[in-house]
């Protein structure tokens, strides 16, 4: 068990307060000109995300993080952005990662025009295959939705590994 990642959970989990962080994360993400578009290409967003998650920027996840009506970040609050964005990137803490192609999660329900992207996560010799549905935006695509739980736990050890 590792008591820096109890800490951040704990952090993520907490009211955060006067945040600059946030601000950012929303002035960044809805159109200043830090913005950037949309990958064209959904195994590219995701790419894109997971290596923001390994360099904790939160802005640039942010950029990738919505639905086919813009992105997240512009329809909520800086704090909650923040806080959502943080505990995402617990959950996908990696030390790497694969692109899985084959069989479709048959439980992932996607709404016309999206596409559902899969990854095999590798943390503390687990391996968790986890969706991600992208929605097309503006000539891109961003990430609606995660299936977080399909990451598992990421304060404990998986079953199976001592």
């Amino acid at each position: 068990m590792n008591f820096t990642t109890y800490t951040r959970i704990a952090q993520a989990l907490a009211a955060l307060g006067l945040s600059l962080l946030g601000a950012s994360v929303v002035s960044c993400a809805s159109g200043g000109s830090a913005a950037v578009p949309p990958p064209s290409d959904p195994t590219a967003t995701v790419v894109s995300f997971l290596a923001a998650v390994q360099e904790g920027d939160l802005a640039r996840m942010a950029q990738l993080w919505g639905g086919s009506s813009g992105l997240t970040a512009d329809r909520i609050d800086a704090t909650e952005a923040e806080q959502r964005l943080t505990v995402i990137s617990i959950y996908l803490e990696h030390e790497e990662y694969t692109i899985v192609s084959g069989t479709v999660n048959p439980t992932i329900l996607l709404q016309p025009g999206e596409r559902l992207v899969q990854v095999r996560l590798t943390r503390r010799g687990c391996q968790p295959v986890v969706p991600f549905t992208l929605a097309p935006y503006q000539g891109g695509w961003l990430i609606r939705d995660i299936k977080l739980a399909d990451a598992g736990n990421p304060a404990r050890v998986c079953q199976g590994v001592p």
